[in-house]
Parts: structure tokens; C-alpha cells; sequence
């Protein structure tokens, strides 16, 4: 198999490419996990003895914890892609080195 620059330089351009989506959607899932509003479903002190096992009002929408589930496994997921590309990059980058040295 003959590798060129041309296909060095597409490779490279795809793996930027990647690391572009892939920073877009770990941002978009952070943003989703950042607009829920989880808290505990008992807020009460165990020092005052009146709010013992007492649930605490809150004016803050509780989201299930359920909710959270699907932007953190795309935050992983696309943690995993991100880090692929930038293999792709870096052997790209290696590789059209390699052929620069070559023809030098």
C-alpha cells in the first residue's frame, strides 16, 4: 500500500474534523446536564431536631435522575471519539513527516 501526501493530509483533515464534532457534542451535553436541576429529594439538617426526615420545600424544579443518564453517556461516548481522532491526528502528523523526511 503506497501512502501519499494527499491521503496524510485528508487523514489529518478528518481527524480535525472529528475532534471539531466531537468537542461540539461534549458541549452540547454539558450544556443539557447543566440545564437540569437535580437535587436530593430530603434536605433536612440533622442538627435541628424539627426537620428531622423532613423533606424541605424547594422553588427549584427536581428533574429525574434518569434525566441526567443520556448527556453523560454521550459525554463519555464522544470523550472516546475525541480521543480516536486525536490518534488520527497525531499518526497523520507522523506519517506526513515521515514522507517529508523521505523526499527531502
Amino acid at each position: 500500500m503506497q501512502v501519499n501526501s494527499s491521503s496524510s493530509t485528508s487523514l489529518l483533515n478528518q481527524g480535525l474534523q472529528g475532534l471539531q464534532k466531537s468537542q461540539q457534542e461534549i458541549q452540547r451535553s454539558a450544556n443539557d446536564i447543566a440545564r437540569l436541576n437535580i437535587e436530593p429529594t430530603s434536605q433536612a439538617n440533622p442538627a435541628d431536631p424539627t426537620q428531622a426526615g423532613q423533606a424541605q420545600p424547594s422553588d427549584q424544579k427536581v428533574e429525574s435522575s434518569q434525566d441526567v443518564v443520556e448527556p453523560l453517556i454521550n459525554l463519555r461516548r464522544q470523550e472516546q471519539l475525541f480521543n480516536a481522532s486525536a490518534q488520527i491526528v497525531k499518526t497523520a502528523d507522523e506519517t506526513l513527516g515521515s514522507l517529508l523526511d523521505v523526499k527531502a
